[in-house]
């Protein structure tokens, strides 16, 4: 089963009866999957759609406050039909907050299929590129962004350029255990220039039984009936992955609760996803933090 395919159903918004337009109509497989585990996981769709959002909201924070030059996002899955694909929201947001430079946006995928499908949005005049590269091997990718004129795509200076790296879901599904996990992102933190900021969304294992009940639901059903992999992390298994890195508030927490405008009564599901934004180098103390919600009254 093809994991990108997997998501690409699940941006259909299938198991809470509105379809948002996906961007190449998954596989049946993919599609019937994804049905089955909303059968199974009420709201399971909401997962994966509350990753991207905070996506959109952690790029937005880092081109209104931070100069960032390359953002590579690994894993990026398929292109949408709507034309809202990452890149696309990032020069939006550029535009809005008049941006002196427009980063390069790399998109790095490692499925052969998967990426002859994003070359579609290759745009190298626009700074959008597509590499084919695994996430799970950091140091063969980054010596394929850094190498100099890859097959077309900009080199990426260790020394001089800020890099933001997008790690969206795809350690969840690493076959390892939690701890190879958190050696794979160590490197990846390792190869970053001083400076970077890296966006990681790991599938969660909640601390409240009830919630945690729902966690070992949909990892069961992943590896039953969707790709096959698929592993919950606690909240201290996340913090190994990014140990020795500075966390931009509020730190690790559910992925519709990084920001504000999330869902004011998310379901279950909403608790099964976490994400975190972090820097490698001490932030800028001057510099704003992302808005918060006011504490509840």
């Amino acid at each position: 089963m093809n994991l990108a395919y997997l998501y690409d159903a699940f941006r259909e918004a299938l198991s809470d009866g509105r379809r948002i337009p996906s961007g190449k109509d998954a596989h049946l497989r993919e599609r019937n999957a994804a049905r089955e585990l909303s059968r199974r996981v009420p709201h399971a769709g909401f997962v994966f759609r509350s990753e991207r959002e905070f996506l959109d909201r952690a790029v937005n924070y880092l081109i209104k406050y931070h100069r960032i030059d390359t953002i590579v996002i690994a894993g990026a899955g398929l292109p949408s039909l709507t034309g809202d694909d990452l890149h696309a929201y990032i020069r939006r947001c550029e535009d809005n907050h008049r941006a002196r430079n427009r980063a390069n946006v790399i998109y790095v995928e490692r499925d052969p299929l998967t990426r002859a499908v994003m070359r579609t949005i290759a745009d190298p005049r626009g700074g959008v590129y597509v590499v084919g590269a695994d996430p799970w091997n950091p140091t063969a990718m980054w010596d394929t962004l850094y190498a100099p004129d890859h097959h077309g795509s900009p080199s990426i200076s260790p020394q001089d350029d800020r890099v933001a790296l997008i790690l969206a879901g795809v350690m969840s599904f690493h076959g390892g255990t939690r701890a190879e996990v958190a050696h794979v992102v160590q490197e990846h933190i390792a190869h970053l220039p001083v400076g970077s900021f890296l966006a990681l969304t790991h599938l969660l294992m909640p601390e409240h039984p009830e919630m945690a009940a729902h966690a070992i639901e949909l990892e069961t059903a992943l590896h039953d009936i969707g790709p096959g992999t698929g592993t919950l992390a606690t909240h201290s298994e996340i913090a190994a992955m990014v140990a020795g890195t500075d966390l931009v508030h509020p730190g690790i927490v559910p992925a519709f609760d990084w920001y504000p405008d999330g869902p004011p009564s998310p379901p279950v599901c909403g608790y099964l996803n976490a994400a975190v934004l972090t820097q490698k180098l001490e932030p800028d103390e001057a510099l704003p933090e992302p808005p918060w919600r006011p504490p509840r009254t």
